[in-house]
């Protein structure tokens, strides 16, 4: 009796307790999230793959220095001019047309500037004047002490002369250029100093040369118009040709 008692009552506890273990295995429904998500594994890796930065390229070389002074105080040789046109034209032809075209323009102005190089070699002294009073149509009188045998006459408009001179009336000096040596100068045909320039200067100094010298009695029609000269009275200028240059504009 008390066997089967035990075996009924082993039977009611195993029957309920399998409804307990049971409902302790029951997992929960799972629960989503329909709100996107960022991908932390997806980010983790592309910062992992992400390629390394190249390196940064080096600093350039600092171009070499020359050292100018070379050109300056070097004892070696006399060295050349960098800044000669003509050397610098020759140069930049050669690059251009080759050596042969280099010459033959180094040749051109050879021969251009031979002429002038010729007449440097010819100059000649000013000589002694006649001292004889010349008088012109124009009421112009002159005299001259040195006749200049150097370069080219004043003769043709737009030459540029170089002039010393020396203006006065009676024993007054009105204007004076040799006291410190500085030459006016001007365009023949053209007066920019009007009060020393007129056409009496103009006509005197025709056909003188560089070294030439003459006095000029200008009367006063042919005088400066801001002169105000007397009736019966001329200006002296004392004129000495320093350079006659041809007009190129």
């Amino acid at each position: 009796m008390r066997a089967t008692l035990l075996f009924a009552l082993l039977a009611c506890t195993r029957a309920y307790q399998l409804p307990r273990s049971r409902r302790s295995l029951v997992v929960p429904p799972r629960r989503y999230d329909l709100q996107p998500r960022s991908a932390p594994d997806e980010a983790t890796d592309d910062a992992v793959e992400a390629p390394e930065e190249a390196p940064a390229a080096p600093a350039p070389a600092r171009p070499a220095r020359y050292d100018v002074t070379k050109l300056v105080d070097s004892s070696e040789g006399p060295g050349f001019n960098q800044f000669d046109p003509v050397l610098t034209a020759t140069r930049g032809l050669s690059r251009r047309f080759g050596l042969a075209g280099g010459l033959a323009i180094f040749g051109i102005l050879l021969v251009v500037e031979g002429d002038e190089i010729i007449k440097a070699l010819g100059t000649q002294e000013p000589v002694a004047g006649a001292n004889e009073i010349v008088t012109l149509p124009s009421g112009l009188k002159y005299t001259e002490s040195l006749v200049g045998r150097a370069g080219d006459a004043v003769s043709l408009p737009g030459s540029v002369i170089g002039l010393a001179i020396r203006v006065s009336i009676g024993d007054k000096v009105i204007f004076d250029s040799t006291a410190d040596a500085k030459p006016v100068a001007f365009k023949l045909g053209q007066r920019p100093f009007q009060n020393v320039l007129c056409e009496g200067v103009e006509q005197g100094i025709k056909g003188m040369k560089t070294g030439g010298k003459r006095r000029l009695l200008v009367p006063k029609n042919l005088a400066p118009p801001g002169v105000d000269v007397p009736d019966g009275v001329s200006l002296v200028y004392d004129v000495e040709v320093k350079e006659v240059l041809p007009g190129y504009f």
